[in-house]
Parts: C-alpha cells; structure tokens; sequence
C-alpha cells in the first residue's frame, strides 16, 4: 500500500490537482459567468442575424478571457504575498503572464519568423494533407459552420467584407485558444510540475477539446475523427514546445489566425462556386513551395528544433532523475496527466462556445 502511495505520486498528484482546482477552474467559472452575460446581452446590441454578430461575439470573448486571467493573477498574487513573505517582484503572476504576450524592437523579427515557419511548415502542410486525402470534408465543414449563426459572414458575397470579418474572428478564436491552451495550461503548468507533464495534458486537453466539441469531426466517419484528432494532437505538441521554449504567444497566434483565415477562404469559395480545385491549386501550391523553400534555407535552426523537441518528448517517458522516479512513479505519472487532460476538457466545456 505504501508503494502505492509512495511520496513522489502523491506529490504528482498534489501538485495536479492543485493547479486544477485552485487556478484553472476558478478562472473558467468566472469567465463562464462574464460569457452569460455576453450571451444575454450582445443580441440586444447587435442582431443575431447579422453577419457581423460573430464579430462582437468572439472579439469580446477573446478580451474577457484575456482580462479574467490576468484580473484572477493579479488577485491572487496580491492574496499569496499577504500570507507568505514573497515579494512582489518574486511572485507577480500576472506580470509573468503579459511578458508571454511582450514583443520587443530585438525580438519582433524573431517571433515573426517562428510564426512564419509555424504555419508555412506545420498547419499549412497538415491541413493540405487533410484536406487532399478527405476531400469530402471541406462541405461537410462548411455546412456545419453555416449553420452555426456566428459563422453566418461566410455566406458574404462582398469578399472583401469576408474576409475583414474572418480575420477579426479568426484571430479573437486564436488568441483565446493560445491564452487557454498554451499560455494558461502549458506555461503556467509548467510552473507548477514536470514541464513535459504540462506540454502533455495541455496537448491532449486541446485535441480531445478541437475533435469532441466539433460535430462535424466525428459525423463524418470514425476514420476523419481519428485523422483530425492526430492531427490536433500534433498542432498542440509542436504550440506547447514551443512556448515553453520560447515563451512567445505571438508566433502562434499569428500562424493559427492565418491558417484559419486561411481554411475560411477556402471555405467561402466551395460556398459560392461548389468547386474548390483551382483555389487548392492557386493558392496551396505556392504556400507549400515557400514553405519549401524555408525548409532549406532556415534547415539548420529548424534541425535545431526538430532535436530539441524530440529530446524534450523522449524525457517525458524516462524516469525523472531530479525527483528519484521509479518505473512505477513515470507510469503513475503519465496516466495521472491523461486523466488531468480528461478533467480539464470537461471543466472546459463551460467556456467552449
């Protein structure tokens, strides 16, 4: 019995569950709260059958989720220094929080260029990928997003008014995604216990959350779910490595609001001509010869990272030499994470939209 419950998993599970219940779940309580009232109110500000009713709708969820971060940060943080003797510069929580967002004059390059190959090299590859062998599922998911009110601009003749809206949308559902999956879960995680460990329960958390919640996945046949899933996963392992590295949101909110505007484009036109042939051939062709193309010019800190990331997963399944692992405390450890992903997906359900 003692095995079982040896110091180091209840440590393991301590640490979890603590983050779970003492951050993350008051944070989606209260920005579910604020999102009732947004339901309640914006339709009588802006008519639900407007196409700019998805505009408001997302742009005023990405500012509440962003501003219940760092409002529940900042109590917190002023709620742990009156009982402890930490000092403010050693435990401002929310300060940490807005450098992940922070784009310096030295620095602004550095991030454009990961978000560069981040999209040109990831997300544009797999979902030319999906797309090419799932062909069927470009309608499938555009009957779902029409249907969908908040999505009506994709039935926008005015192109250019599209794809104002897209972007809008495209980016407010980046930018709320990356502060819940990579910014709050991954970074803050990370702070918590085992950073592979975080990287891990945020990446299943966004793939079961990017499958599960989206109808369209999974009413198509089990075979497109499984693909999806796989691919989400891989989007969510490359996103979290590389802001735990990094510890830069804008590469990756930048690269999914393109990819998204991106896949919205191709979207709107099978909407309006039925056929979607020569966009794929226009337009993902020469994204993936640039993407080409970065691939042998930027080949030495790609290979870099390739390494890096590789290293980083394959330490995940080794026993943690800093904390005295044994076999059965690494076992303990990664189901303990699954089931920390499953519970955060159901928590995550209150502010899923």
């Amino acid at each position: 019995m003692g095995r079982i419950i040896s110091h180091n998993r209840r440590e393991i599970a301590s640490r979890r569950l603590k983050f779970t219940f003492y951050e993350i779940v008051p944070i989606f309580i209260v920005i579910f709260l604020i999102q009732i009232l947004e339901w309640i109110l914006l339709p009588l500000i802006v008519d639900q059958s407007s196409a700019l009713f998805g505009v408001f709708f997302y742009l005023v969820r990405a500012f509440v989720i962003f501003g219940v971060v760092i409002l529940l940060f900042f109590i917190y943080n002023k709620f742990k220094r009156e009982k402890t003797n930490i000092s403010k510069e050693e435990f401002a929580l929310h300060v940490g929080f807005l450098k992940l967002y922070t784009m310096t004059k030295k620095n602004f390059t550095y991030q454009l260029l990961y978000g560069v190959l981040l999209f040109f090299l990831v997300l544009t590859p797999l979902e030319f990928l999906l797309i090419i062998s799932l062909p069927q599922t470009v309608a499938y998911r555009a009957v779902s997003l029409v249907f969908k009110t908040e999505n009506l601009y994709l039935q926008l003749d005015n192109f250019l008014l599209f794809l104002f809206s897209a972007c809008v949308i495209q980016f407010s559902i980046s930018f709320s995604e990356e502060t819940i999956f990579r910014g709050l879960v991954t970074k803050r995680g990370s702070e918590h216990f085992y950073k592979l460990s975080a990287v891990m329960i945020s990446t299943l958390y966004f793939a079961l959350y990017d499958v599960l919640l989206k109808p369209v996945v999974y009413s198509i046949n089990f075979y497109f779910g499984v693909v999806w899933f796989i691919k989400s996963f891989l989007v969510g392992l490359v996103f979290s490595l590389t802001i735990l590295r990094r510890k830069w949101i804008f590469p990756l909110i930048f690269a999914k609001t393109v990819d998204s505007i991106l896949s919205n484009i191709v979207i709107w036109e099978f909407l309006h001509s039925g056929d979607i042939t020569l966009l794929l051939t226009f337009i993902y062709s020469p994204i993936l010869i640039v993407g080409l193309l970065l691939l042998i010019f930027q080949r030495s800190r790609i290979k870099e990272s390739l390494q890096i990331g590789t290293k980083m997963i394959q330490s995940y399944f080794k026993n943690n030499i800093k904390l005295k692992e044994s076999s059965g405390d690494k076992i303990f450890r990664v189901l303990f994470d699954i089931i920390l992903a499953l519970m955060l997906f159901l928590f995550g359900i209150l502010i899923s939209v």
